[in-house]
């Protein structure tokens, strides 16, 4: 079932838990209701890449300092996590006439997806945050270049040698 839920007043993406154990998700708040989804890393880095893409794109010039009002609003722990379903895809479209910007949100199963409109404010805002979540993961191995376990690393580039 696909919904249309009009105007998002928040659009974050996040992720939960420490480096190596953590739980990525998008978070909407619609009409004051709080909707979450968990995502892939990847998704929402990718998110936040074709966010910042869409916007020199659309030709969407946010206003920096609202976009730095968003950035403080943006909570360090989300609170009550339940997430709807988890992301199979996002899709986003300059919306046509409008300054504004149509996320829409997949199930991975296919079966469920929202749409809101959000401001390229909120857009940009979401994208900066979720890069900084994205690479603020576990410390990369500068001989294998996989991530570095915070018990111990096993580089294979080293073949059980230390």
């Amino acid at each position: 079932m696909s919904e249309e839920l009009g105007p998002a007043e928040v659009l974050f993406a996040g992720a939960i838990g420490e480096p190596g154990d953590r739980t990525f998700f998008v978070h909407l708040v619609v009409a004051g209701d709080p909707l979450w989804f968990t995502a892939e890393k990847e998704q929402v880095d990718a998110l936040a890449d074709r966010s910042l893409e869409l916007l020199v794109e659309a030709g969407h010039q946010p206003d920096q300092e609202a976009v730095k009002r968003i950035l403080k609003r943006f909570p360090e722990d989300p609170g009550p996590f339940m997430p709807r379903f988890r992301l199979g895809s996002i899709v986003l479209r300059a919306a046509e006439g409008r300054e504004l910007v149509t996320v829409e949100l997949g199930a991975v199963d296919g079966d469920d997806a929202v749409t809101v409109l959000v401001a390229p404010e909120q857009l940009r805002a979401m994208a900066l945050r979720a890069k900084a979540v994205v690479s603020g993961g576990r410390e990369i191995c500068e001989r294998c270049r996989l991530p570095m376990d915070p018990t111990g690393h096993l580089c294979p580039s080293t073949n059980g040698h230390h």
